[in-house]
């Protein structure tokens, strides 16, 4: 699939024009959870008001702006519908992957244009053998959210090494030479079309490959080329913001739907207006301020990102157990709200339940798994080593 052409990069706010989304977004959401994946006028949408190219570098037709900007951006879309929020957070973050590869890949990427969607399967999976000049890829890779309407996947697998432990690389495959299995079928992010991929001897030239080593240290091939301070700083000073943005602006459309709810609705013996009650007041308090603090710790994460310094093993830690841990409580806030929503709060037209299914599903990820990410920034803050088995670090 090649890649939607949009409207040229534009100076105004991409976080007001993923706002001016919502109503369109909104409106097709029962639809797609019911099509298991996003509908294509959705990606259209999505695609040309130009939040694909939200990081994409100024020399390739992109904004080049930075990764606060991204996380706006998913607040604002995943707001009126989760999938769309999910699927849209990595089409706006990936080209910050792709900056980090040789520039002779990025070349290829965007050579049509600003607007190419990447997926992406991080987890090492399939079978990866040597050949000359690269690679061939054989196997099959699963949670590809929004492959279906991507032109390039980003495929993880481990490469053999005499006398060494396996080296962990991301390839990175134009979808036409993979196979799309219609696979996802989930409690959560029900739209999201996050399929498997099968790859059958599938050649990728060495210069589309990136070993994920150099990520973590900041110092990809794509840093000598991009000089923004996200295209050089540590993987563990920004991993899992762009999982967990999604979440922020997903729990922020649950909040406005509890309140609207509860505007609305009457008790069902008293006939009392449910907004008038003190505690549903309080719930609403502290639940917003559940959200805000999970916000303001990315944002926090992501501030020190962008500040162009020195960023140390002090920093990874507390920026995986700031991000990890603004998940743990953006499921407080949902599971709370939906605690006082009442039952119809569970029908399939609502949207706090769905918001609240897909938090849960969000929290579950790996790069957000906040334990792991505790034992850590606990050992390094006692004087200890980290955890050598963490595959993060």
């Amino acid at each position: 699939m090649s890649p939607t052409s949009g409207p040229a990069a534009a100076t105004d706010d991409p976080v007001a024009r993923a706002r001016g989304l919502f109503e369109f977004m909104r409106s097709r959401a029962l639809q797609a959870e019911a099509n298991r994946h996003l509908l294509p006028e959705m990606v259209e949408a999505f695609t040309d008001a130009g939040l694909v190219r939200t990081v994409v570098p100024t020399q390739y037709g992109g904004a080049g702006l930075g990764l606060i900007d991204a996380l706006g951006v998913t607040i604002e879309v995943a707001r009126a519908y989760g999938s769309i929020g999910w699927v849209g957070s990595f089409w706006s973050d990936h080209p910050h992957w792709i900056g980090f590869y040789p520039q002779r890949a990025q070349d290829e990427v965007w050579a049509d244009g600003p607007d190419a969607r990447v997926a992406t399967s991080f987890v090492p999976a399939g079978k990866v053998t040597p050949t000359a000049g690269g690679f061939v890829l054989s196997g099959e890779w699963s949670w590809a959210s929004g492959v279906g309407f991507s032109s390039w996947v980003m495929l993880g697998g481990m490469v053999a090494r005499d006398g060494d432990a396996p080296e962990h690389r991301l390839f990175l495959v134009p979808t036409s030479e993979v196979t799309v299995l219609d696979t996802w079928f989930s409690a959560g992010l029900r739209g999201s079309g996050s399929d498997n991929v099968v790859a059958d001897r599938v050649f990728v030239p060495e210069h589309r490959t990136l070993p994920m080593e150099s990520v973590r240290e900041g110092r990809s091939p794509g840093s000598s080329v991009n000089r923004d301070p996200h295209f050089r700083a540590p993987l563990m000073t920004h991993a899992g913001y762009a999982m967990v943005g999604p979440a922020i602006g997903i729990a922020r459309g649950v909040i406005d739907d509890w309140s609207a709810n509860a505007r609305a609705k009457a008790h069902s013996y008293t006939r009392e207006q449910v907004a008038a009650a003190v505690p549903m007041q309080i719930q609403l308090a502290e639940s917003a301020a559940l959200v805000d603090t999970a916000e303001l710790l990315v944002r926090r994460c992501l501030d020190r990102v962008q500040a162009h310094g020195e960023l140390g093993l002090e920093d990874r830690v507390r920026h995986r157990r700031d991000i990890s841990f603004a998940a743990r409580l953006l499921t407080r806030a949902v599971d709370d709200l939906l605690q006082t929503s009442g039952a119809s709060a569970m029908r399939d037209e609502s949207p706090i339940q769905r918001g609240w299914r897909d938090v849960r599903t969000i929290a579950l990820h790996v790069m957000l798994n906040f334990t792991a990410a505790a034992e850590n920034y606990g050992r390094h803050a006692l004087g200890l080593p980290l955890n050598p088995r963490d595959p993060f670090f």
